[in-house]
């Protein structure tokens, strides 16, 4: 009888052990998959916001302007910026650390080389940075991207000339909200490309709602809120 006790019971583990091991598969699998999707959003929403910002100034390179040296200067050190990028996704150590001191001064450097290529008049308000730089690293990178990516979507398909990025930070609610004259869209039967997916996505991982307000004619306002607890 304790043999055929022990057998059972041996039995169980063999059982519990080829469970265990597809548990583990599965996870791996998953793993694999979230990486790919995360280098595949940072190639999109990060390096292809370099690459366009860099046609933007290779579009208005002419060496009859004054600034020929300035513009072609900064284009070299966008591309250089992107080959960099491309290089770390690679080696898949993608370093999430965001430009300059802060999520104010890398959308500040996003905003200054949109001013650059004088395309579009761009404002940029900000709360006090104190509660700003306060939210988590994740967040703030999360953030950067949306910014990138809905400059990005400003860029390709609006036809703007005005641009608004405003943040907002108190103890207890985020809000950043982004905003356009362009020729807007109808936001009821717009499919969701993967531009505005990465968007809510990202809105997602910090607990976060979209409010997207858009109209032929009309431009588009984007919102994010959040809580900061």
């Amino acid at each position: 009888m304790k043999n055929k006790e022990i057998q059972v019971s041996e039995k169980h583990d063999v059982k519990a052990g080829s469970g265990g091991a597809r548990s583990i598969t599965e996870s791996i699998l998953l793993a694999r998959r979230d990486e790919r999707e995360r280098l595949g959003h940072e190639l999109h929403d990060n390096v292809n916001q370099m690459l366009i910002s860099a046609r933007l100034y290779l579009s208005i390179l002419d060496r009859e302007c004054p600034e020929f040296e300035l513009v072609r200067g900064r284009a070299m050190e966008i591309l250089k910026e992107g080959m960099d990028e491309i290089r770390r996704l690679s080696r898949e150590m993608v370093n999430d650390e965001l430009r300059g001191d802060g999520l104010v001064c890398s959308i500040r450097r996003l905003v200054d080389d949109l001013r650059v290529t004088g395309l579009f008049e761009i404002r940029f308000e900000h709360s006090d940075m104190f509660n700003i730089e306060g939210l988590s690293k994740c967040k703030k990178v999360a953030l950067y991207r949306i910014v990138q990516e809905q400059i990005k979507n400003i860029i390709a398909y609006s036809s703007a000339k005005n641009i608004e990025i405003i943040l907002h930070c108190s103890d207890l609610q985020f809000r950043m909200q982004i905003r356009d004259d362009g020729i807007g869209f109808d936001a009821e039967i717009i499919k969701k490309g993967l531009g505005l997916t990465n968007i809510y996505e990202r809105a997602k991982s910090c607990n976060g709602k979209v409010l997207l307000n858009a109209a032929p004619g009309k431009g588009c306002s984007l919102t994010i809120n959040f809580p900061t607890t």
